[in-house]
């Protein structure tokens, strides 16, 4: 279906024909075609669910106004991503966005800046259900990622004093080539302890150094990353130094 509407929509179909369609459905497109890089399309798809002739909930039209607010930001129209924003908290003051900061944590900050300058009034209600599940923030097996960067992460995994990325090999084990590195990628618990299941030897100067590369990341102990003050689950790569003894 929603690749059918989209495709109707290239084709010029009215709103007042598009809006025949679940608004709920079309925010959903919208975010797909954000997803798939197609920002234009999506505000396309948002314009129709905020359009007077199409049907739609205040829970549907303030779901479409934070989402064109996304999308107005990754156009880099910041004004224009602030008044959707603004428009959303006008209807629902007490939204709480927190799953913003999964896809950008300047987009985030935009947010709740514009939260922070809406006056609330006294008898405002409760955060509306339509965003409550990107309220509560990422879901508990959401795996971010510091490969090549870190991204969508409040605070990122950091080894612990006395964590070492220097690994000692006895002489003879090895023969130290690529400048004596190594790369092993692994996934870092939201406890801070690597998941020993999840560690790969990217890169070595030698077979024979997979075990001890192995057991050297297997102990390693980290500060868990976190998102929204929680720990969560993040893929690391280390690059490692080997030294002979």
């Amino acid at each position: 279906m929603v690749a059918g509407l989209a495709l109707a929509l290239e084709l010029g179909v009215t709103p007042g024909v598009a809006g025949q369609a679940r608004a709920a459905d079309l925010v959903t497109a919208a975010r797909a075609q954000l997803g798939a890089g197609n920002v234009d399309s999506g505000l396309v798809l948002l314009g129709l669910v905020l359009d007077s002739r199409t049907v739609a909930t205040e829970r549907d039209r303030v779901n479409a106004l934070v989402w064109r607010g996304v999308l107005q930001y990754f156009k880099g129209r910041d004004s224009l991503a602030h008044e959707s924003f603004r428009n959303a908290l006008v209807m629902d003051p007490r939204l709480e966005v927190g799953g913003l900061v999964q896809i950008d944590s300047f987009l985030a900050a935009d947010f709740e800046a514009v939260r922070r300058s809406v006056r609330l009034p006294p008898t405002a209600q409760r955060p509306s259900a339509a965003l409550a599940r990107l309220a509560a923030g990422p879901p508990l097996d959401t795996v971010y990622s510091c490969i090549p960067e870190c991204r969508g992460l409040d605070q990122p995994p950091r080894p612990l004093a006395g964590e070492s990325e220097t690994v000692t090999v006895r002489s003879g084990a090895a023969s130290p080539i690529m400048g004596g590195i190594a790369l092993v990628r692994f996934v870092v618990d939201s406890t801070g302890r690597v998941e020993p299941a999840s560690i790969a030897v990217v890169a070595s100067p030698s077979p024979a150094l997979q075990e001890t590369l192995l057991d050297h990341v297997r102990s390693a102990r980290f500060s868990a990353g976190r998102v929204q003050g929680r720990g969560v689950r993040v893929v690391m790569q280390w690059r490692l130094t080997l030294r002979s003894r």
